[in-house]
């Protein structure tokens, strides 16, 4: 049987945090950070601009801006698709933003779950393949598209507060103004939407088909087999083996040629012969 952990209750779903990640997503064995804390940051340092602003786009192409009003579950599945080059394969629902991003079974059927992403969580598709373009091609808003994208979040966030006064007070007056609210939010956020899906259209024009991104690091794979190159065989260089450089003797000069022995030597007079003188103290001699 398996040994019951003693620990208490905290300690245990916070060791369980730590190593699944808890609820934020993240690898095995590592912490996860606020992913959208950490990518709201890096999108301040952006510098390229969108090919057309929110303001712009109907005009820029009314067609495809008309059809995204009308048909805007379809825009936000096939965007998704195209922003990631046709293949599924790595597809979490929301791009990994929400709580539930990899639980749901995506890699078993990216296309049904994409398909309920856009039609079930419809704002955050959009906003998930806002996201996704201007983290690949390094794209920021302009003011006037920040304004208009908040106003509409707060004219919707006030006719939820409406709704929610009306509902709780039950006056017909607030009633009505919620109505009103509800109109309008639905409205701007129809437009918005549509300009915005029209605008994410017109910057996926200037990508490159062709230039797919790398596929993602996993640490847990094995690494990719090397492949040996054979390099031709290179030539050793050839000394050439000179001899050793000769000692000079040191030149002395000619030593003087002394002449045998003798006195005196020749080419000087001979030295005079003297008697000696027998000296007082001397003794004759005998033989």
């Amino acid at each position: 049987p398996r040994a019951r952990d003693a620990r208490p209750r905290f300690a245990r779903v916070h060791g369980a945090k730590m190593q699944y990640g808890g609820n934020q997503g993240g690898g095995f064995g590592q912490p996860r950070q606020n992913k959208r804390m950490v990518m709201v940051d890096a999108r301040k340092s952006y510098t390229n601009s969108w090919a057309t602003d929110l303001m712009g786009a109907p005009c820029r192409n009314p067609g495809f801006c008309l059809y995204a009003a009308c048909c805007n579950v379809c825009v936000a599945y096939s965007q998704r698709k195209e922003i990631m080059f046709n293949d599924l394969t790595n597809y979490t629902c929301c791009n990994g933003g929400m709580c539930i991003s990899g639980r749901l079974g995506e890699k078993s059927c990216p296309e049904f779950c994409l398909c309920v992403e856009a039609f079930c969580c419809f704002p955050s598709a959009v906003a998930t393949n806002r996201f996704m373009i201007q983290d690949e091609m390094r794209v920021e808003n302009t003011q006037c598209d920040n304004f208009i994208i908040g106003f509409m979040l707060c004219l919707n966030q006030l006719a939820c507060v409406f709704r929610i006064a009306a509902m709780i007070s039950g006056n017909d007056e607030i009633e009505q103004i919620a109505d009103i609210l509800d109109c309008m939010s639905d409205l701007t956020y129809c437009t918005v939407c549509a300009c915005m899906q029209t605008q994410q259209n017109e910057q996926l024009k200037m990508r490159d088909p062709n230039a797919r991104p790398p596929p993602p690091h996993n640490p847990m794979a094995p690494p990719p087999q090397m492949h040996m190159q054979q390099m031709p065989p290179q030539r050793q260089p050839q000394y050439v083996q000179q001899a050793p450089p000769q000692m000079m003797q040191p030149q002395y000069p000619v030593q003087p040629q002394y002449p045998a022995q003798g006195y005196p030597a020749q080419g000087y007079p001979a030295q005079p012969q003297y008697a000696q003188q027998p000296g007082p103290y001397s003794q004759p001699n005998r033989y």
